[in-house]
């Protein structure tokens, strides 16, 4: 008997489906895994090795603070993995012609990616709870670890052996480090460009923090300062300074240590600025947040459609590309992502200017790519029919 058109096996559809779902998770989880490792690597490693002595935080403590840095890789790393996970599912099955052998047996396109964007809705349910709820969570986490940190061990900002220039105004050379204890000092105070303009040595000195003050205080035994005249390049205009036998430098920490950035709508719950915006309480948010938090707020949920919709364009494009080309396939997909992540981060840039309708240029990626996706799927289907 003749199959009626569009009605096809329930069993062998259902084992088909399975079987494309299974490679597409296990692809998305393997280039995730790989993008997020990279990323981690790469960045959250800098961030924390930057700011702590490894010598002096136990290995548990680092690791958890990578822990609660990898929720925010994953924001960007699933949907560039369900991208990648697409160029090569759909690369190999077109390049194996099992896309050929499927549509011989009358399964269309349409039908056939059915459960796969269906997984990409998925993933991009599992990126909004990620962007609403756990990356503001571990971030504040993050944050709070840090001050602990400052709390508890005051020197964990202060490095031995190298010359330091994160602190405003200051480059600071410590030779050896025990504690809380210095010894080998040098600090030179910088002007507004950057110049040495006086030099401070002391063999020995100690450090304590004022958590409530944000400061660091470097406290120098028997200190020699050494002044630069107008011209800071040259060498002769050198003449000693003051003496001092105890001489306190105090340091500001506001930019590592600072409580209120627990405020910031970066790190805020999605419900905590959906609250802000609806309910301002008057000295809690600033007026001139209003747009920069409107802005945060499309900028999550329009995230959280990226999987979904960077899946549209790569089944396409995955069914497109040939093996000889899949180079070409990954420089696409890279580019890709790049302008989906530059157009989020032109509104991100608009944020504090209202006219320019921050808030609804973030959707703007979305709208472009997913009309893009669909139009190369219907173009895809035509084209093996």
């Amino acid at each position: 008997m003749a199959r009626q058109a569009g009605v096809y096996p329930k069993e062998p559809v259902r084992i088909l489906y399975r079987y494309l779902t299974g490679q597409m998770m296990a692809a998305t989880a393997g280039a995730v895994a790989v993008l997020s490792l990279i990323i981690v690597l790469g960045n959250a490693f800098k961030q924390i090795f930057e700011l702590l002595v490894n010598d002096e935080l136990p290995i548990s403590l680092i690791f958890k603070m990578v822990g609660l840095l990898i929720p925010q890789a994953l924001t960007f790393t699933m949907p560039w993995g369900i991208l990648v996970a697409a160029l090569i599912v759909f690369g190999r099955m077109s390049q194996d012609l099992e896309l050929q052998a499927i549509r011989a047996a009358g399964i269309g396109l349409v039908p056939l990616v059915a459960p796969v964007i269906l997984f990409g809705l998925f993933l991009s349910a599992v990126c909004f709870y990620n962007n609403a709820v756990v990356v503001p969570m571990t971030l504040q986490k993050f944050k709070s670890v840090l001050l602990d940190i400052g709390r508890d061990n005051p020197a964990f900002l202060i490095r031995a052996g190298e010359a330091m220039d994160r602190f405003p105004g200051y480059r600071i050379y410590i030779g050896k480090k025990n504690g809380t204890d210095l010894s080998d000092i040098n600090i030179w105070e910088l002007d507004p460009n950057g110049v040495p303009r006086r030099n401070i040595r002391a063999e020995k000195g100690s450090l304590s923090a004022d958590l409530d003050d944000l400061s660091l205080t470097i406290t120098l035994q028997k200190a020699r300062q050494e002044e630069r005249g107008e011209n800071a390049a040259d060498l002769n205009g050198i003449r000693a300074g003051l003496s001092a036998d105890q001489l306190p430098l105090k340091i500001s920490l506001r930019s590592f240590l600072n409580p209120d950035d627990m405020k910031d709508i970066r790190i805020a719950g999605l419900g905590d600025l959906t609250n802000r915006i609806l309910s301002p309480v008057e000295g809690y948010v600033d007026p001139k947040q209003m747009y920069p938090m409107l802005t945060e707020m499309q900028k999550r949920i329009s995230f959280a459609l990226a999987p979904f919709t960077l899946l549209l364009v790569g089944i396409p494009l995955g069914i497109r590309v040939q093996r000889k080309e899949t180079s070409v396939g990954v420089v696409i997909s890279f580019f890709l992502v790049m302008a989906y992540y530059a157009l989020i981060l032109l509104a991100e840039g608009l944020k504090n200017r209202g006219g320019a309708y921050p808030e609804l240029i973030v959707w703007m990626p979305n709208l472009l790519l997913q009309g893009y996706g669909f139009f190369l799927l219907w173009r895809a289907n035509f084209q093996q029919s």
